[in-house]
């Protein structure tokens, strides 16, 4: 009965997360969901991990190397699942990249679709990847919002400045951030999407679609660019001019650079005009955005930077309160870094040995579903562990749980807190109190990495620079 409920509990969620996606036709549908539920039970980057033998490894591995299947029509579906799980007026959309270093793409001289990632001494093969994920106002991971999987060709002889968008990788940037768009039209969402983007982010294409579109757009400035208004001069000067507004508590990680504190934060703030000029006709197209400054003045570690972050946005800021909500946004950037972190650990996203990286992309979507998944349960279960089950659960993933273990004090109908829901979960895949912490994502060698025992976790260590 237990390898019952928890197939049972991870058919539903697949079925929920891939179940309308249109590729092709209904049984390829249903082969996704297949798939996907298997990866939940045993996350893993190679299919032979995943199912040792037989005609579900087969099934697996002609779903993945099918050419008529594309991967981003795999992965609208689950975008817009995410969005069918939003609620409130505002949705917090992460987007960040990593580099998938492939060790197949290197290694196998039939290999197709790759390029180099890292540096070139290193001699790496991959992809390239650009992940936005959604977000609730508590900071719960709820789906994949966009996703874009893309080969570097090389060294490029001209200066970004010099080339036309389309052959710029900011490009890849605005393709994510219209897959989120297009998502939550598909799924009826009516709430506006907030993006949260680093200095990678920071250009002029960017910001002229930042303003041109109804969602609100962050971005951390890493370029002291003229201003035209409340002043004339640099950014960083225009900013440091205003009078501070306040200050401002961050809870700081511990991380390889960092050292865990409270740091307060100085806050500055103004609304600025940017004469940014376009790109490749050269004709300025001014941009009015805000501005939010904040930099730490408590005591710094030896030996550490104090924290400095300068955020553009297109979401008014009035006041302390704006400025603290703008600020209060961007520390939930972390959350796609974490995702990142589980799909490389836990899913093994780049142990896979995949000739073709258009079959690796589509292996790679349903990794990266799987590690939302993980990441969201856990997230949920530690800083919202009160929140009713069902806000995340099914009613038949409850009702498969509560008779599961046979709850004391619980009725077959009754909603349990998502904390206990999450518990219950882990110990069908044999967690205990003896397991050493909550659980969560492992990142210990030898960890287990079975979706339902969410084994213990030690990704708390967030870089907050």
């Amino acid at each position: 009965m237990e390898t019952e409920v928890t197939e049972a509990v991870a058919q539903l969620w697949a079925q929920q997360e891939f179940g309308r996606a249109r590729i092709g036709d209904a049984r390829r549908t249903q082969r996704l969901v297949d798939v996907a539920a298997q990866v939940a039970l045993r996350p893993a980057g190679k299919l032979t991990q995943v199912w040792e033998e037989g005609a579900q490894r087969q099934g697996a591995y002609r779903l993945v190397e099918n050419e008529e299947v594309e991967a981003r029509d795999m992965a609208r579906a689950a975008h817009e699942a995410a969005f069918a799980r939003a609620q409130g007026p505002v949705v917090y959309v992460p987007v960040d990249g990593t580099s998938l270093s492939l060790p197949a793409a290197r290694d196998k001289p039939r290999s197709k679709g790759y390029g180099p990632v890292g540096t070139a001494r290193a001699k790496a093969r991959g992809l390239e990847a650009l992940n936005a994920i959604v977000v609730s106002d508590k900071g719960v991971a709820l789906g994949p919002g966009g996703q874009h999987l893309w080969a570097r060709k090389g060294v490029r002889k001209k200066s970004a400045a010099s080339r036309p968008l389309e052959d710029k990788e900011t490009r890849h940037w605005l393709d994510v951030m219209e897959q989120v768009l297009r998502a939550r039209e598909a799924a009826g969402y009516t709430g506006r999407p907030w993006f949260q983007l680093d200095r990678g982010a920071d250009c002029r294409d960017l910001l002229h679609w930042a303003v041109m579109t109804d969602a609100w757009v962050t971005v951390r400035a890493a370029q002291d660019r003229c201003v035209d208004w409340p002043l004339e001069g640099k950014l960083w000067e225009v900013v440091e001019h205003q009078q501070p507004l306040g200050h401002y508590k961050l809870k700081v990680s511990e991380g390889p650079q960092r050292t865990a504190r409270t740091a307060t934060l100085q806050v500055r703030a103004t609304s600025l005009v940017l004469p940014l000029k376009h790109g490749w006709t050269k004709k300025q197209l001014p941009v009015e955005l805000f501005a939010v400054h904040a930099v730490e003045i408590s005591s710094v570690p030896s030996g550490e930077k104090p924290i400095e972050w300068m955020l553009l946005t297109t979401c008014p800021v009035r006041g302390f309160a704006g400025a603290r909500r703008v600020l209060r946004a961007y520390t939930l950037r972390w959350r796609v870094e974490e995702v990142h972190k589980c799909w490389k650990s836990t899913c093994g996203v780049e142990e896979s040995n995949l000739d073709s990286a258009a079959s690796f992309a589509r292996w790679a979507t349903v990794l990266f579903s799987v590690a939302l998944r993980i990441e969201r349960l856990k997230r949920l279960a530690r800083e919202a562990p009160e929140t009713p089950a069902d806000a995340e659960l099914s009613r038949w993933e409850i009702r498969a749980l509560l008779f599961r273990h046979d709850a004391e004090g619980y009725r077959r109908d009754a909603t349990p807190t998502i904390g206990q829901a999450v518990l219950w979960i882990a110990r069908l895949g044999g967690y205990s109190k003896s397991s050493g912490g909550p659980p969560g994502l492992s990142s210990s060698a030898g960890a287990s990495r079975s979706w339902p025992s969410l084994p213990r976790t030690s990704c708390a260590s967030t870089s907050w620079a």
